[in-house]
């Protein structure tokens, strides 16, 4: 039962910093999606941005 929550805990952590999210960028040679509040993020590994529709517009997501 330890081992599960120190497993969870860690998995927790290392994904709400981003580092999994940026780990798996590098991995892959692209961007991993990210909603965040009804928006659409893109990371990569050397930051994050926006995602932008066609017309210039911040992409939405339903979270």
């Amino acid at each position: 039962m330890k081992t599960t929550i120190l497993i969870l805990l860690t998995a927790a952590m290392l994904t709400g910093c981003g580092w999994f999210d940026r780990k798996l960028a590098a991995v892959t040679g692209g961007a991993t999606k990210t909603c965040v509040d009804g928006v659409l993020y893109l990371q990569f590994t050397s930051g994050a941005t926006v995602a932008y529709t066609p017309d210039s517009k911040v992409k939405t997501c339903i979270m």
